[in-house]
């Protein structure tokens, strides 16, 4: 229903319809590879690589569809347990693909008493609960592993944005989380991460209670060559064409990143008239109108920082692409902000909340959209 729907071929949302998936054979067939083995995988890459359009894309090959239950959790909202586990209630309680699941939830749960609904449209009875309906995070995360590990096939649960299990407010979480998943005897676990160094110290470093508990797999930007020739026959197969170079000029700008480069020909699709080309010249009417789209959110966001922190984006955003040197003296009077004890509070508070990451020894806005945004405003 939704493909058919469709009238822009560089889709944004986290499901991606086979026929727009670009590229990514190797990895959707290394990924299956590692589920039907029985592994575990710790997954990570750059952010807006397209981790999670992967792992959607893998849950609907039919070796994983018609064999497994798939589970997605995204945990990136989350700061504790008690959320972690909230979400993971809200994703098991709404999935109607899994035979039986909702009687053997009202079995097995009794940590939590969900709220029952039933959906006149698909004709099936619905569950939710909130954070507050979850008085042990611990009970009934391990009651809700034990329906999933009870069930007749075999079950993977991906966990979107583990890193962030480091920042929960309870003590001891990875050691809890670990003991926790080892119990489960017919559950796959995926784990996914946008923070390199982050995920190898969580199981690469041998005092760490996941140290090798599963198998390391990375995905890099899918190749230039191989992402020209997809856009240009997803502009051609709906009666449109592009100029090969705007294709270039974007990867390039955005150093290939899968999400940018979907954003920025959905809007380069949009601006091109049926039996139109659009051409490299166009990219600054195309970028320039997904940063106005953008405006009034990231007017809202920029409000909610303190005027130190404020100060810090736009002194890097001023400095490009590449990062800066925050603490660095030269920077600090270039941008009249210091000192450098104020600057390294900030600074750690934007980076917990990964507004700025690290390039080596600079530090750099995440979203390079939002950097651009604050260098144009």
């Amino acid at each position: 229903m939704m493909e058919n729907a469709i009238k822009n071929p560089f889709i944004l949302t986290p499901y991606v319809p086979e026929k727009y998936f670009c590229d990514r054979d190797e990895e959707t067939a290394l990924l299956c590879k590692h589920i039907l083995n029985g592994r575990n995988v710790a997954l990570f890459s750059e952010r807006r690589l397209g981790k999670t359009g992967l792992i959607r894309h893998c849950f609907e090959q039919p070796r994983i569809k018609n064999h497994f239950n798939c589970f997605l959790v995204d945990i990136y909202p989350a700061g504790s347990l008690k959320e972690m586990t909230a979400l993971f209630a809200k994703e098991v309680f709404a999935n109607n693909t899994v035979s039986g699941l909702g009687d053997f939830l009202l079995k097995g749960i009794k940590s939590i008493r969900p709220s029952i609904g039933y959906n006149e449209l698909t004709s099936t009875i619905t569950f939710s609960a909130g954070i507050g309906d979850i008085p042990e995070p611990e009970k009934t995360l391990e009651e809700i592993l034990a329906v999933l590990d009870s069930l007749k096939k075999p079950t993977v649960v991906a966990i979107d944005e583990f890193q962030r299990i480091r920042d929960f407010s309870e003590k001891n979480t990875e050691a809890y989380l670990r003991t926790a998943f080892q119990k489960c005897k017919n559950i796959i676990f995926i784990y996914t991460g946008s923070i390199s160094h982050s995920i190898n110290n969580i199981f690469k470093s041998p005092d760490k209670p996941f140290y090798n508990s599963a198998v390391m797999m990375t995905i890099s930007v899918i190749d230039k060559i191989v992402y020209r020739e997809f856009a240009k026959r997803m502009f051609r197969s709906l009666g449109k064409d592009i100029d090969e170079a705007l294709v270039d000029r974007c990867y390039d700008y955005f150093s290939g990143v899968t999400w940018y480069n979907q954003l920025l020909l959905n809007e380069a699709f949009a601006q091109t008239d049926k039996g139109g080309i659009i051409l490299e010249t166009d990219f600054d009417s195309v970028y320039d109108a997904i940063i106005a789209q953008q405006d009034f959110s990231y007017r809202e966001l920029f409000s909610r920082f303190s005027e130190k922190q404020k100060s810090l984006l736009l002194a890097i955003a001023k400095e490009g692409k590449e990062g800066a040197a925050v603490t660095s003296k030269e920077f600090m009077l270039k941008h009249g902000i210091g000192p450098a004890s104020s600057i390294q509070t900030a600074c750690s508070a934007l980076k917990k909340n990964y507004f700025i990451t690290d390039n080596g020894n600079l530090k750099q806005i995440s979203d390079l959209i939002f950097r651009d945004w604050l260098r144009k405003y």
